[in-house]
Parts: C-alpha cells; structure tokens; sequence
C-alpha cells in the first residue's frame, strides 16, 4: 500500500469519547476508507493489547503504539516491548505504600494491582475497567510494561522527586498517572515505528486529549486537539475542535475522509 498521509489516534477521550473502547459509527465509517485514500490509521493509546484488540479488528488496524511507546507495533510485526525492571517496580512499590496508595501493573495480556482504596475503586469506575485482580507480587512473575499509581495532581511531587531521572509520571486522567521508563513516549515510539516502516517523510496528524499526547504532538505535522483537552495540549495544537465530534471533525478539516 503506498502511503500519502500517517494519522495516530489517542483512544480514551479521543477516538473512544466515553473511555469505554466505543468509536461512534461515523468515525468508523471514516476508517473504512483510509485505505482508499491511502491514509495509515495508527492507534496511540496508553492501553494495552488485551483491552484493545477486539477495535483494532473492529477498524481493521494492524499498527499501533500502546502502553504510552512500550508497545510498537507496525504492520502486525512487533518492534518494541519495552519492561520495567523489577528492581525499580519494588522501589515505587515501597514508596506507594508508606503513602497508603495503590499501584498498578500492566502488560499487553493483563494486568493487576496491589489494593484498591476509595480513590482507586473511583478511578476503576471511571475507566470502565472490569475484573480487576488484586495482586501486590504480581511484577515478581509477570513482565510489566509500565504502572499505574492512583493519586490526586498534588502528590505527584513525590515520586518525581524520588524518581526524576529514572521514570517519567505522566497524568492521564484525575485520579492516575501512567508511570513509565525515561526514556520511552509515543513520541519516541513514534520515531522508532517511523523508522522501522521505512515511511518517513510523510505527513503526520495526531488526535488527541490530555497531557500523555504532548509528546505525540511534538513529534508530527499536525495535533487536533479536542474540544475538551487539556489546556496545555490545546496550546500545542494545530486545530482544536469546536465541537463534541472532535476526531471527525478534525479529519474533515484536514480533508482526511
């Protein structure tokens, strides 16, 4: 397939406006015809591939970058997998819980945490999330791409303190903030699946809502910006959307569908 322009899609405020891996039917209908107008769909979630895979089928993708760039895939063929060493899991593990705050581990086939207080079962809530298993050691028998920790914007402080030149805490949603390696973004990935699909020098769009696809912005041509996206991403945006119909109103500004 020759390709004339790349587009990555946040999903969780995004593609799936009510965070429960629903696309409304008009932005699906847009999808069906990006191969049409060789345009590459690329999805850029901070999710994880069991969550996912029944939409990539559903829009019929077959690249993406998940758990926020430690999970490249281009064209079906794995290019990153990036997992967090155990030994620097049990320091944010430790940490959390002189904080009384839960942690959460995640890998492309499942994930776990290691409580669920009031403020973790309120964020649980939010996303949508069922079956959530309680397990402090998981990290000790399963990979772990990336963690969670569930706490309000004000105590970030002290994990970036600890940690501010190990790990990079980016918030995704009130009440959680991905935490990931240094030196691993969508931005970088990105640059990484770019690279391995030999499709540089393409024009790129991405879409998205909150401060986990700052760094996306800064790596294509074009940001759309929801509606109601974060006001630092909305100040990094190409265009930002007037209405509730954000991705398909930005596809149609950029004449993508």
């Amino acid at each position: 397939m020759n390709i004339d322009a790349i587009v990555f899609f946040d999903l969780d405020g995004t593609l799936c406006p009510d965070n429960d891996l629903q696309v409304p039917p008009e932005v699906v209908a847009a999808f069906s015809g990006f191969r049409e107008r060789r345009i590459l769909p690329i999805i850029a979630s901070g999710r994880s591939l069991y969550e996912v895979r029944p939409l990539l089928k559903k829009l019929n993708v077959d690249s993406y970058i998940l758990a926020n760039g430690c999970y490249v895939v281009f064209q079906g063929t794995v290019i990153q997998d990036y997992r967090l060493p155990a030994a620097i899991i049990e320091e944010v593990v430790r940490t959390a819980r002189r904080h009384n705050q839960d942690v959460g581990f995640f890998n492309q086939a499942g994930y776990a945490v290691t409580g669920i207080n009031s403020l973790t079962k309120q964020h649980i809530g939010s996303m949508k999330l069922a079956d959530t298993q309680i397990n402090p050691d998981f990290y000790q028998t399963h990979g772990v791409n990336f963690l969670n920790i569930y706490l309000p914007a004000p105590q970030e402080r002290i994990y970036q303190d600890a940690f501010n030149d190990r790990l990079a805490f980016v918030r995704y949603a009130p009440l959680a903030v991905d935490v990931l390696p240094f030196a691993v973004s969508k931005s970088q990935a990105i640059d990484k699946l770019l690279a391995a699909g030999k499709v540089l020098g393409i024009p790129t769009y991405a879409f998205g809502d909150q401060n986990n696809d700052l760094s996306m912005f800064a790596n294509v041509d074009y940001g759309i910006a929801m509606n109601h996206a974060t006001a630092e991403l909305q100040g990094v945006a190409s265009y930002v959307a007037a209405t509730d119909s954000g991705v398909l109103e930005g596809l149609q500004h950029y004449q993508l569908c």
